[in-house]
């Protein structure tokens, strides 16, 4: 039976309070946890992927042609033209 020690690394904290993460990549986001025992645990953050608001074509269903009088007919009342 093979028994499993994880490696441990010891970072040293700066006088500006920065540690170094020899494997972290630049502007990777970590989640950081204080325990009540004094343990300080940091979650690496895995952004979901971005999904668009509206994929292409999703909105032509909202355009057509009897919506584009409807707005017209809205339109006709209105003036760019400031009452005095």
């Amino acid at each position: 039976m093979m028994w499993e020690f994880p490696t441990v690394h010891t970072l040293i904290v700066d006088s500006k309070k920065r540690v170094r993460l020899p494997e972290a990549e630049p502007n990777q986001v970590f989640a950081y946890e204080r325990w009540a025992d004094g343990r300080i645990v940091l979650s690496r953050l895995v952004k979901e992927p971005s999904v668009e608001a509206f994929p292409r074509g999703s909105l032509k269903k909202y355009l057509t042609p009897a919506k584009a009088e409807e707005e017209l007919a809205l339109l006709n009342g209105c003036s760019l033209e400031v009452p005095e």
